[in-house]
Protein backbone atom coordinates (compact mmCIF):
# COMPACT_ATOMS: atom_id res chain seq x y z
CA UNK A 1 0.00 0.00 0.00
CA UNK A 2 1.58 3.49 -1.19
CA UNK A 3 2.06 6.59 1.67
CA UNK A 4 -1.06 8.67 1.05
CA UNK A 5 -0.99 12.14 1.14
CA UNK A 6 -4.28 14.41 1.30
CA UNK A 7 -3.42 18.39 0.97
CA UNK A 8 -6.44 19.95 3.39
CA UNK A 9 -6.13 23.09 0.86
CA UNK A 10 -8.48 25.78 3.91
CA UNK A 11 -7.02 24.96 6.49
CA UNK A 12 -2.80 24.59 4.88
CA UNK A 13 -2.59 20.97 5.97
CA UNK A 14 -0.60 18.33 4.50
CA UNK A 15 -1.74 15.37 5.68
CA UNK A 16 0.31 12.27 5.18
CA UNK A 17 -0.61 8.35 5.98
CA UNK A 18 1.92 6.01 6.69
CA UNK A 19 1.02 2.24 5.69
CA UNK A 20 2.12 -0.76 8.46
CA UNK A 21 4.91 -1.91 6.02
CA UNK A 22 6.38 0.73 3.67
CA UNK A 23 8.51 -0.53 1.41
CA UNK A 24 11.08 0.88 -0.36
CA UNK A 25 9.25 1.38 -3.83
CA UNK A 26 6.59 2.92 -1.50
CA UNK A 27 9.16 5.51 0.01
CA UNK A 28 10.97 6.80 -3.20
CA UNK A 29 7.34 7.32 -4.85
CA UNK A 30 6.30 9.25 -1.61
CA UNK A 31 8.99 11.40 -2.21
CA UNK A 32 8.65 12.44 -5.55
CA UNK A 33 4.84 13.41 -4.83
CA UNK A 34 5.26 14.90 -1.34
CA UNK A 35 8.18 17.44 -3.01
CA UNK A 36 5.49 18.24 -5.85
CA UNK A 37 2.58 19.01 -2.85
CA UNK A 38 5.49 21.68 -0.79
CA UNK A 39 6.29 23.38 -3.29
CA UNK A 40 2.59 23.84 -4.29
CA UNK A 41 1.44 24.91 -1.07
CA UNK A 42 4.04 27.99 -1.44
CA UNK A 43 3.82 29.67 1.90
CA UNK A 44 3.31 28.69 5.67
CA UNK A 45 1.43 25.36 5.99
CA UNK A 46 1.30 22.38 8.46
CA UNK A 47 2.13 18.76 8.87
CA UNK A 48 -0.42 15.76 9.92
CA UNK A 49 1.59 12.67 10.17
CA UNK A 50 -0.46 9.20 10.79
CA UNK A 51 2.24 6.95 12.30
CA UNK A 52 -0.34 4.82 13.73
CA UNK A 53 -0.32 1.63 11.56
CA UNK A 54 3.84 2.10 10.91
CA UNK A 55 5.16 -1.15 12.65
CA UNK A 56 8.65 0.07 13.16
CA UNK A 57 10.63 2.76 10.51
CA UNK A 58 14.12 1.14 9.36
CA UNK A 59 16.73 3.23 10.47
CA UNK A 60 17.74 4.18 6.53
CA UNK A 61 13.92 5.36 6.61
CA UNK A 62 13.92 7.24 9.42
CA UNK A 63 17.91 9.61 7.72
CA UNK A 64 15.64 9.99 4.86
CA UNK A 65 12.36 11.24 6.53
CA UNK A 66 14.60 13.51 9.06
CA UNK A 67 16.14 15.14 5.61
CA UNK A 68 12.33 15.56 4.29
CA UNK A 69 11.63 17.04 7.59
CA UNK A 70 14.40 19.39 7.56
CA UNK A 71 13.44 20.28 3.54
CA UNK A 72 9.84 21.04 4.29
CA UNK A 73 10.70 23.24 7.32
CA UNK A 74 12.73 25.02 4.78
CA UNK A 75 9.71 25.49 2.65
CA UNK A 76 7.30 26.70 4.79
CA UNK A 77 6.40 24.14 7.42
CA UNK A 78 5.25 25.79 10.70
CA UNK A 79 3.94 23.21 12.90
CA UNK A 80 4.44 19.35 12.55
CA UNK A 81 1.99 16.77 14.23
CA UNK A 82 2.36 13.08 14.53
CA UNK A 83 -0.39 10.60 15.09
CA UNK A 84 1.14 7.42 17.00
CA UNK A 85 -0.19 4.49 18.48
CA UNK A 86 2.80 3.37 20.82
CA UNK A 87 5.71 4.56 23.05
CA UNK A 88 7.96 2.93 20.83
CA UNK A 89 6.57 4.87 17.71
CA UNK A 90 6.36 8.21 19.27
CA UNK A 91 10.09 7.88 20.41
CA UNK A 92 11.04 7.04 17.30
CA UNK A 93 9.48 10.25 15.74
CA UNK A 94 11.00 12.33 18.73
CA UNK A 95 14.24 11.24 17.57
CA UNK A 96 13.20 12.25 13.46
CA UNK A 97 12.08 15.40 14.65
CA UNK A 98 15.63 15.70 16.86
CA UNK A 99 17.80 14.31 13.52
CA UNK A 100 15.81 17.01 11.24
CA UNK A 101 16.98 19.46 13.96
CA UNK A 102 13.60 20.94 13.75
CA UNK A 103 12.93 24.53 15.18
CA UNK A 104 9.04 24.56 14.53
CA UNK A 105 6.78 23.35 17.48
CA UNK A 106 6.21 19.15 17.14
CA UNK A 107 4.09 17.10 18.87
CA UNK A 108 2.72 13.54 19.03
CA UNK A 109 -0.97 12.75 19.27
CA UNK A 110 -2.70 9.33 19.81
CA UNK A 111 -5.78 10.67 18.52
CA UNK A 112 -6.36 12.27 14.99
CA UNK A 113 -8.74 14.94 16.70
CA UNK A 114 -6.42 16.06 18.90
CA UNK A 115 -4.16 16.63 15.95
CA UNK A 116 -5.86 18.20 13.64
CA UNK A 117 -7.13 20.96 16.82
CA UNK A 118 -3.57 21.56 17.70
CA UNK A 119 -3.03 22.73 14.49
CA UNK A 120 -5.81 24.38 13.76
CA UNK A 121 -5.83 26.32 16.71
CA UNK A 122 -2.34 26.97 17.33
CA UNK A 123 -3.01 30.38 19.40
CA UNK A 124 -4.72 28.18 22.06
CA UNK A 125 -1.68 26.95 23.69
Amino acid sequence: MPIQIIVHKPDRILEVIYPSQPTQADVDDYLARVRTEIEALAGDWSALVDQSQLRVMPSNMVTVMAKLNAYAQLKGMKRSARIVSTAGSGLQAWRMTKQAMLTIPARTFESREDALNWLKNPDDE
